[in-house]
C-alpha cells in the first residue's frame, strides 16, 4: 500500500518572508489550487525586498508554493507532467533561482465512508472539520497532487517524500495523511 504525506513548509523567525508581492494575475491562488494550467497566462511574480535570510522556500502573502531550483528539480524529476514551474523574481541578494510550483493534479480521493468529518453544508464537500482523513489510494497515480475538498494542501507520495528528505532542508516537513486533522 502506498503511503502519502501532507507536504508543508516552515518559515522561521529570521527567514525572509515576502510581505509585498506583485503578481500579474490576482486570481493566481484560486487558479493554481484548482489545478488549472497557468503557462499560457504569462504569469509574473515579483517578491519585494524585506528583511531575513533567503532560504529554499519563501513564505509569502499569497501562500504560493515558491521554492528554490533545488526543490523544484527534485519534484520535477519524475513529475514533469504534474507540475508547471513559473520563475519568480526575488528582489533580495541570493544566488538561487526560485519557482512557483503550479500543481496540476486535483484528485477526488477522500474516502467519505471511512473518514470522520463535519461539512459546512450537508451534501457539499466543504469541510468544517476533519478528525480522521482516509484516502482511496486506488485513485492516485501521481507523486504530487492536491485533494479535492482540501485544495490548500499539497500531498506527496512516500517516494517523493524520501527524495525531498534527502535534501536535508529544515524548512520542509511532512505529516502522514492519516495524522492530518482540520479544526
Amino acid at each position: 500500500m502506498n503511503k502519502f504525506y501532507v507536504l508543508d513548509f516552515k518559515v522561521f523567525d529570521k527567514d525572509y518572508y515576502a510581505e509585498k508581492v506583485s503578481v500579474s494575475h490576482t486570481d493566481i491562488t484560486e487558479l493554481s489550487i484548482e489545478g488549472i494550467s497557468l503557462i499560457d497566462k504569462k504569469i509574473e511574480i515579483d517578491l519585494k525586498k524585506n528583511k531575513g535570510k533567503v532560504k529554499n522556500y519563501i513564505g509569502n502573502l499569497y501562500s504560493l508554493p515558491i521554492v528554490s531550483e533545488l526543490i523544484a528539480k527534485t519534484i520535477m524529476n519524475d513529475n514533469f507532467n504534474d507540475i508547471e514551474l513559473i520563475e519568480v523574481k526575488v528582489n533580495m541578494k541570493t544566488d538561487l533561482k526560485y519557482y512557483f510550483l503550479n500543481i496540476l493534479n486535483v484528485i477526488d480521493c477522500i474516502d467519505l465512508e471511512k473518514s470522520i468529518y463535519k461539512l459546512y453544508i450537508p451534501d457539499i464537500i466543504l469541510f468544517d472539520s476533519i478528525d480522521r482523513l482516509v484516502i482511496d489510494t486506488t485513485k492516485i497515480k501521481n507523486d504530487i497532487f492536491r485533494i479535492k475538498g482540501l485544495l490548500y494542501k499539497i500531498i506527496v507520495s512516500e517516494k517523493l517524500k524520501n527524495e525531498l528528505e534527502n535534501l536535508n532542508l529544515d524548512e520542509i516537513e511532512f505529516m502522514p495523511i492519516e495524522d492530518f486533522t482540520k479544526e
